[in-house]
């Protein structure tokens, strides 16, 4: 917690912060277990979300307000699951594709071919929005927390941003493919 506290300017920030690491650590370990199944993994889970709280701490208004819960809730629900992903990147991808996208992913086989040059260039052509996000995150391995400290957006607006970034890509692929296929 020392080091935490050490990140903060004021002694009200620093207040504020130990009275919430105090109250809700054990709330937040127990929201990360559950996404994590593993003890060890969510307590790496609760570090990182008080980590982020050092640089998001203005956003909590009352230390004890329903609000500020479901707020630590979301940011340890985040960094459980950019735990899951680094972990297990693609079981955790196919949970969040559906059925149909699990059963025959084409940007997975696209990426595994030698069609990399065609594939930069279907990325090029994606909006700006959807593009940067997508390369962070496939190119530089970056987690959605980093990709939304250097944008300006939530974690979860990333994550929405990057699959369907891939949504677009694959219908781009699927295009050539069929195009190719009729030729």
């Amino acid at each position: 917690m020392f080091l935490f506290l050490a990140l903060l300017d004021s002694p009200e920030e620093q207040e504020k912060f130990r009275e919430i690491y105090e109250q809700y650590r054990h709330f937040m370990w127990y929201v990360a277990n559950q996404k994590l199944q593993d003890g060890q993994l969510a307590e790496d889970a609760v570090q990182e979300a008080f980590l982020a709280l050092t640089r998001h701490l203005e956003q909590v208004e009352d230390v004890h307000s329903p609000r500020t819960r479901k707020f630590l809730a979301t940011i340890v629900r985040s960094k459980a699951a950019d735990i899951l992903r680094k972990r297990k990147p693609e079981e955790e991808l196919k949970e969040e594709l559906t059925d149909q996208q699990c059963e025959k992913d084409i940007l997975e086989q696209y990426l595994s071919r030698e069609n990399y040059n065609h594939l930069i260039s279907c990325i090029l052509e994606l909006d700006d929005s959807y593009r940067v996000v997508f390369e962070y995150k496939y190119m530089y391995q970056m987690g959605d927390d980093q990709i939304g400290d250097i944008l300006g957006i939530s974690a979860k607006n990333v994550n929405v941003r990057y699959f369907r970034a891939r949504k677009k890509l694959q219908k781009m692929i699927q295009k050539e493919v069929e195009r190719f296929a009729k030729a």
